[in-house]
């Protein structure tokens, strides 16, 4: 058991236990006239995010699902989620951008749970709206108009995984209702053919 008090300098190769995160939450307190600007401008924030979505990124979760899906399946969803080999870099990106588009500094990065996603999370709500992760495996995808998405038959095995996965409960019903909705799909699919 290694001595350690708190703020001492560790020397090099000994792991900081106290790991500082640059990226963590920066509550910021704004403006009424930031938050006025932001909810005025909030529904241009998807357009930015698909404008700086490269061809080496992969769209997954829901804004894959509902891509490929007929429009009466969709579900409502504000964020989207990104495989990236760059997240950090990548959301900053986004971040700047949307910064700029909104003319202040209306966003933050913040890393999520796990150590390879970092989310784009807005100072006025506090509500994330991009996610971005560095994909374990390969990914595969469809190009649509351009843009690369996670396959469907990736989404249902994934989605399967989640609903095995009793730590996972909270998010059950959700993935319980994504399953369901690519199934109706297939079966309306399969009798038009």
């Amino acid at each position: 058991m290694l001595n350690i008090k708190f703020g001492e300098v560790f020397p090099r190769g000994i792991k900081n236990i106290f790991h500082f995160n640059p990226y963590k939450s920066k509550e910021k307190k704004i403006t009424v006239k930031q938050t006025e600007v932001f909810h005025r401008n909030k529904d241009k924030i998807f357009d930015v995010i698909m404008e700086k979505t490269d061809k080496h990124e992969i769209i997954h979760g829901e804004r894959a699902v509902e891509k490929q899906l007929p429009g009466w399946l969709h579900r409502f969803t504000e964020d989207v989620d990104i495989f990236s080999d760059t997240p950090r870099k990548d959301a900053r990106e986004v971040e700047r951008a949307l910064d700029r588009k909104f003319g202040n500094d209306s966003f933050f990065v913040k890393q999520g749970e796990h150590l390879s996603t970092f989310r784009v999370v807005a100072h006025a709500n506090q509500q994330s709206y991009a996610d971005y992760t560095k994909p374990e495996k390969e990914i595969p995808f469809v190009v649509i108009a351009g843009k690369k998405y996670a396959t469907l038959s990736y989404i249902k095995k994934h989605t399967r995984g989640i609903l095995n996965d009793p730590a996972s409960s909270f998010r059950h019903a959700k993935d319980r209702d994504t399953l369901n909705r690519i199934r109706i799909a297939e079966r309306k699919k399969r009798r038009m053919f």
